[in-house]
C-alpha cells in the first residue's frame, strides 16, 4: 500500500495573523493613553500614529476566518453522512465547536476587563456597582456583544470592548456555515459575492467604515463622517445593524470568495517566470501593507479601501502559496515557531485589552501622556500579553481542549 505523504502545513499565513494581533495591541494602547489622559466624556485625540493603522488591516482575521469556514464545510460535505443531516444541525455543530474553541478565552479576556478596569480605569466604582455591571453585562460574557446586547449603561463597552469581534464571528459563523450546507452554489454563486460588491461600495461612498460604536438602518448611516461614532437609539425609526458586524460580515464574504478562486488557480501550474512575478507583487504588497500598519504614512497617503485590497492581495498570495516568498516564509527552520505564533493569535487580541490599562496605570492614574512614551507602555503590555496567552494556552490545552480532543 503507498504511504500517504501528510500535507505541509502553509505556516506564512500563521505568522500574518501574529503580526496582526501584534499590531492591534499598538493600536489599542494609543487609543487607551488618548482616553486616559487627556479625554472628556469620551472624546479625546490620538496621542501616537504608531500602529494607528492596524485598525483597518482586522480586515485580515475576517478573511481567513471565512476562508477556513469554507474549507471545513467542504472537508466535512466529502462525507456522505454528514450530507444527509439538516443544514441546522450541521451549522449547530460548527457553531459549538468555536465556541468551545473561544468562550473559555472570551470569558477570561471580560473577567480581566472587570477586574483591571474598574480597579484602574474607574477606581471609583464600588464593589455594589461592579457587581452590577457583571450581571447586566451577561450577554456580554454569552457572546452577543457585537448585536448590541451589552450593559445599557455604556460602562462596560469600555471593559474590553475589543471582544465585540470575537462575538462577531461565532454569530455570522453560524449563519454562514448554515447557508452553505443548504445551498453552497447560491451562498458562493451569488449571496458572497453581490453583498460584498455592495457593501463594501457603499462604505467607500460614504467615506465610512465598520465600526462597533456606529450603526447603519437601511442606508442611514448613524455615525461621523470618520465612521467612528455614532449610535442608533431608541427613537431610530428603522431596523438596525451594528456596523461592527457588518465589518466581520465583509470579511468572511470576501473569505468566501477567496477560498473558490484560490482554489481554482492552484489547478494552474505557474512558471518560473510566473512564480517571481507573484513573488514580486507579494513582496510590493507586504511592505505597503506593513508600512501602513505600523505608521500610517502622510507622504503615500492610502485609503482604507486601498488597505483592504492589500489585505485581500497579501492573504490571497499566502494561501495560494505559489511565490517565493511565501515558500521562504514556510521554511522547514522556522515552520514550528510561525505555527506556534499564529495559535497565540486570538489569544493575544482577546486578552491584550486589560493589560494595556493595567500597564498604563502602573504609571499612575492622573499620569500626563507626556511623562512616558508610547513605546514604554506598548513594550511590556506586549510581553505580559504574550506571556499571559502562552500560560492560558498551556492550560486550555491540558484541560478543556485535551478532553474534547480525547472524544
Amino acid at each position: 500500500m503507498e504511504k500517504k505523504v501528510a500535507k505541509k502545513r502553509n505556516v506564512a499565513i500563521e505568522l500574518w495573523r501574529f503580526l496582526i494581533a501584534f499590531a492591534i495591541i499598538g493600536f489599542h494602547t494609543g487609543w487607551i493613553i488618548a482616553r486616559s489622559c487627556n479625554g472628556t466624556n469620551g472624546y479625546f485625540m490620538q496621542t501616537s500614529n504608531w500602529f494607528f493603522g492596524s485598525s483597518e488591516v482586522l480586515l485580515i482575521f475576517t478573511l481567513t476566518t471565512g476562508y477556513f469556514m469554507v474549507s471545513h464545510f467542504k472537508r466535512k460535505n466529502a462525507e456522505k453522512k454528514y450530507q444527509e443531516r439538516s443544514a441546522s444541525s450541521r451549522a449547530w455543530e460548527y457553531t459549538w465547536s468555536r465556541i468551545k474553541g473561544l468562550l473559555p478565552v472570551l470569558i477570561l479576556g471580560y473577567v480581566l476587563g472587570v477586574i483591571i478596569s474598574t480597579k484602574f480605569f474607574y477606581p471609583d466604582y464600588s464593589f455594589q456597582q461592579v457587581c452590577s455591571m457583571i450581571i447586566n453585562s451577561a450577554w456580554e460574557f454569552l457572546g452577543f456583544h457585537s448585536v448590541g446586547l451589552r450593559s445599557v449603561g455604556g460602562e462596560f463597552f469600555n471593559l474590553n470592548g475589543t471582544l465585540w469581534f470575537i462575538s462577531a464571528i461565532i454569530i455570522l459563523g453560524y449563519f454562514l456555515y448554515w447557508g452553505l450546507c443548504k445551498n453552497e452554489d447560491l451562498v458562493a454563486g451569488l449571496i458572497a459575492p453581490f453583498s460584498f460588491i455592495f457593501l463594501a461600495g457603499w462604505w467607500c461612498y460614504t467615506g465610512t467604515r465598520g465600526a462597533q460604536t456606529g450603526w447603519s438602518t437601511l442606508g442611514a448611516q448613524l455615525a461621523s463622517t470618520n465612521g467612528m461614532g455614532g449610535s442608533a437609539t431608541n427613537e431610530t425609526a428603522f431596523l438596525g445593524f451594528n456596523n461592527g458586524l457588518l465589518f466581520v460580515l465583509l470579511g468572511m464574504l470576501g473569505g468566501i470568495i477567496m477560498y473558490y478562486g484560490i482554489e481554482k488557480l492552484k489547478e494552474h501550474k505557474f512558471s518560473d517566470n510566473g512564480k517571481m512575478a507573484l513573488t514580486i507583487l507579494n513582496m510590493v504588497v507586504s511592505a505597503l501593507l506593513i508600512w501602513y500598519t505600523v505608521n500610517q504614512p502622510t507622504w503615500f497617503n492610502l485609503d482604507r479601501w486601498t488597505v483592504s485590497l492589500l489585505c485581500i492581495l497579501v492573504i490571497g498570495l499566502t494561501l495560494l502559496n505559489k511565490d517565493y516568498f511565501t515558500a521562504a516564509l514556510n521554511n522547514e527552520y522556522t515552520s514550528k515557531i510561525f505555527g506556534y505564533l499564529g495559535s497565540l493569535s486570538l489569544y493575544i487580541y482577546m486578552l491584550h485589552y486589560p493589560v494595556a490599562i493595567f500597564v498604563l496605570r502602573m504609571y499612575g492614574t492622573n499620569t500626563l501622556a507626556t511623562t512616558y512614551t508610547f513605546w514604554s507602555v506598548f513594550i511590556p503590555t506586549v510581553l505580559i500579553t504574550i506571556v499571559l496567552s502562552i500560560l492560558v494556552k498551556i492550560i486550555l490545552d491540558n484541560t478543556i481542549y485535551a478532553k474534547k480532543a480525547a472524544k
